[in-house]
């Protein structure tokens, strides 16, 4: 595609006509065995849940600038503006902890027709330009024509986050300048740890019976269990050491992390954890491929680690699930995981939703560590 093409094109907030255009496109491709109006019904549920509402999801579409509102554009996808954390290294004391926007980014999808033209990935470089600040200190390059429209309550992001599924090279090179490769999202420690269950499954699933020391986390109690997490994952910043040989970047600059509350750790759903809520998991069920009980957020010690994972294996056979899949398990439980009591499990990378993060402030992307890179800000 031609610089003079991609400058007739620019990035808009959806109508709710094109919403509807973009849930129905990829309906056939994503829907499953669902019909379109179960399809449309389900989104219809997430637009309502907290981490949604009130403008912190939007869809995006790249369109014409002489026809923004047509339903024949040329791709979309979807951001979900969060609440995330920047601490800055501090040689003396506690390392300073900053709340700044974060964004997830979803749905990134090119009808058939539109593919091998460039939009999907023009669309992605527009995107950077109105969820962040970054025309504070780079030129929107003038091949584009003039920089998207501003919209209110987006922008200001200190990073965003994406999950993958087309590899890195796609995303990597959707930087916020027209020249060269690279300069977009960057893969971050794509790892999974696995252990097969082969659960069978029961007429009624029951929901596994507590024991001493542990409990199901009740709906009603979510919001406090999320508002501790964030609490923990804020002290956990402040504490982190600059140097550490366990960091993909050998000095940071920054460390960064999504929170799980504000309702974007809920729309995953089961939760179990001891009675202190000093270790807890929460988990959802994947069935595109092998039916897995996948983790969303995990925390524990190396002692109430061996628990806490029997009671998952226990919640995924219970509901025939095959196997149970954790994301970026906590550093000091790496080795635990395939240690002693742990023989089926195993540590692979993965090739498919593979996290990648985009930093916004001074400096570069590969000078950031994320922290609790798991499945909980997946979207």
């Amino acid at each position: 595609m031609s610089s003079h093409d991609l400058a007739a094109l620019s990035l808009y907030p959806a109508t709710p006509a094109q919403v509807l255009e973009t849930r129905e496109r990829t309906w056939p491709h994503w829907g499953g065995s669902t019909t379109l109006e179960q399809y449309l019904q389900h989104y219809e549920r997430m637009d309502e849940m907290e981490h949604a509402r009130d403008g912190r999801m939007t869809t995006w579409v790249l369109a014409p600038r002489d026809d923004p509102t047509t339903l024949d554009f040329m791709c979309a996808c979807e951001t979900y503006k969060r609440t995330g954390l920047v601490a800055y290294p501090s040689p003396n004391g506690p390392n300073k902890v900053n709340e700044a926007p974060c964004y997830g980014i979803a749905s990134v999808y090119t009808p058939e027709a539109k593919r091998r033209k460039g939009y999907g990935q023009h669309m992605m470089r527009l995107l950077h330009w109105v969820i962040s600040s970054c025309d504070d200190f780079v030129e929107f390059p003038k091949e584009w024509g003039v920089p998207p429209p501003k919209v209110d309550g987006a922008g200001g992001a200190a990073f965003s986050v994406l999950y993958s599924a087309v590899g890195e090279d796609f995303y990597g090179d959707a930087g916020v300048q027209a020249e060269g490769k690279g300069g977009g999202w960057e893969v971050r420690t794509p790892w999974s740890w696995a252990w097969e269950v082969r659960g069978q499954m029961e007429k009624a699933p029951r929901r596994v019976e507590e024991s001493p020391g542990w409990k199901w986390v009740e709906e009603g109690d979510l919001d406090e269990m999320w508002t501790e997490d964030a609490e923990f994952i804020k002290n956990s910043l402040e504490g982190t050491p600059r140097p550490d040989t366990s960091y993909e970047t050998p000095s940071p600059t920054a460390f960064v992390s999504a929170l799980p509350d504000r309702g974007v750790g809920s729309f995953q759903v089961e939760n179990t954890g001891d009675e202190r809520w000093a270790t807890y998991a929460t988990w959802a069920a994947n069935m595109w491929s092998m039916p897995t009980l996948i983790v969303t957020r995990l925390a524990a010690t190396r002692e109430t680690f061996p628990g806490l994972l029997e009671k998952i294996k226990e919640a995924a056979r219970s509901a025939g699930l095959e196997k149970v899949e954790v994301w970026n398990l906590p550093r000091d439980l790496d080795g635990l995981a395939e240690g002693e009591g742990n023989e089926d499990g195993k540590k692979y990378e993965r090739t498919r939703g593979l996290p990648m993060i985009k930093w916004y402030g001074r400096g570069e992307t590969r000078d950031v560590e994320w922290f609790f890179n798991e499945r909980f800000c997946w979207c």
